[in-house]
């Protein structure tokens, strides 16, 4: 069981931040597994690449299941590092992207595919964690405690003390 990290924390990214990368599948007909199977199977072959080779840049990665569609919520390093990924040759992405596409257009519309990329740069996110073991971009990240710079919501997003408390 996770630990849990007593009191309220939040993220600190630097740098350059994080990349919020969201991935997932839809099965539009559930008796279409030839069509289907091959989509789900891909994804763990990737998220166990990804997990042998830090280098390649995946923070974290979380898997959630809703009625008919799996999504896959990953944190990058860098969205180079996504883009690089996706596009190596010697990779897990790629062959499975290019089998996806051909039976795309071969087929019936039996499974569907979706992803969006956010990047997510210090001033430009806010996170509040209470009692709760390391999650989301937290895990990815890691956390600090809430101070009195990041009490509020406001100041916790502009990364620095609320403008309106020196007004």
């Amino acid at each position: 069981m996770a630990t849990v990290q007593r009191g309220r924390r939040t993220t600190r990214l630097e740098g350059d931040g994080a990349v919020v990368f969201l991935v997932g599948m839809r099965v539009n007909r559930v008796r279409a597994v030839r069509r289907w199977a091959p989509v789900a199977a891909a994804m763990p072959r990737m998220l166990a690449e990804l997990g042998r080779d830090p280098a390649l840049g995946l923070l974290g990665a979380r898997t959630w299941v809703s009625g008919r569609t799996v999504m896959v919520v990953q944190y990058w390093r860098s969205v180079e590092l996504l883009h690089a990924y996706a596009a190596a040759h010697d990779a897990e992405h790629l062959p499975a992207w290019r089998a996806f596409n051909r039976a795309a257009r071969a087929g019936d519309g039996s499974v569907g595919v979706f992803h969006e990329t956010y990047l997510a740069t210090p001033g430009t996110t806010e996170t509040i964690y209470v009692d709760m073991p390391g999650t989301g971009l937290a895990a990815a990240t890691g956390s600090v405690p809430v101070s009195s710079r990041t009490d509020r919501a406001v100041q916790r997003l502009a990364g620095s003390a609320d403008p309106l408390e020196h007004a």
